[in-house]
């Protein structure tokens, strides 16, 4: 769940973005959890860090919508871009109606892998079809509409392009494709973690991948260029209670 001040930003975010001729959505975790409270009764938690995605280049919007906003507000507030990743094609902001909450907008792009671990070479494109893919699970590729009501997608609609839906109501952690945990290893400690956490299984497919990766004889190079990574994904699975169930997933193959 969110603010009813958080709510009525992102209304604003949606409607600028509509009227300079994009569409805006909120993705992955956030919309994971909220679907997760109807389909499993888990408990509403307040959501803090919020992803957007939006069908152009996200830096450039944000900095249009800077002005929108200040135009549009009725004290000509607005927020501040506190960190751009030109790299990858992604903005965090800060608004002070909503100091608690962190904001990161982020281009529709597609990524190519120049090596196994290494950061993506990115694409801006102009479609989420295609942007989609790109993403570690179909649980987390799932999008809400920011967009105002008089939009193809009105504000609360939720866009399913991978079966994220389905993956959701039969707990399943599934990834888009074979090469997955091989372009970021990482996804191998996420998968791991989310089985645990939300007491979903693997699906059958992905766990013989991910084993793989873990047999594979390169595997502690990976975990070296990814170290900090790791090392936070970890810090995040020793702290679940249910942590056993993420260790000997980890324990396969090793």
């Amino acid at each position: 769940m969110i603010s009813d001040q958080a709510k009525i930003f992102l209304q604003e975010l949606g409607t600028a973005a509509y009227s300079l001729g994009h569409e805006a959505y909120i993705v992955g975790g956030y919309v994971r959890n909220h679907l997760m409270q109807d389909f499993h009764q888990v408990p509403a938690q307040e959501c803090f860090d919020i992803d957007l995605v939006l069908n152009t280049n996200a830096i450039e919007f944000a900095e249009r919508f800077q002005k929108f906003r200040q135009d549009h507000h009725p004290q000509h507030l607005t927020f501040e871009i506190t960190e751009t990743f030109k790299q990858f094609g992604t903005v965090k902001i800060k608004d002070p109606e909503i100091p608690d909450y962190s904001i990161e907008l982020a281009s529709t792009r597609t990524e190519v892998y120049p090596e196994a671990a290494d950061f993506p070479q990115i694409t801006i494109i102009d479609n989420f079809e295609d942007d989609i893919p790109r993403r570690d699970f179909t649980i987390n590729a799932l999008l809400e509409s920011i967009n105002p009501m008089k939009s193809k997608h009105p504000f609360g609609e939720i866009l399913d392009y991978a079966g994220g839906i389905s993956d959701l109501q039969n707990k399943l952690v599934r990834v888009f494709h074979k090469d997955s945990f091989i372009d970021d290893p990482t996804r191998i400690y996420r998968a791991a973690r989310f089985a645990a956490e939300y007491d979903f299984e693997i699906e059958t497919q992905t766990l013989e991948w991910m084993q793989a990766a873990m047999n594979d004889e390169r595997y502690p190079q990976w975990l070296e260029k990814r170290k900090n990574r790791f090392a936070i994904e970890m810090g995040k699975i020793e702290s679940l209670k249910s942590k056993d169930k993420a260790l000997q997933l980890l324990a396969y193959g090793r």
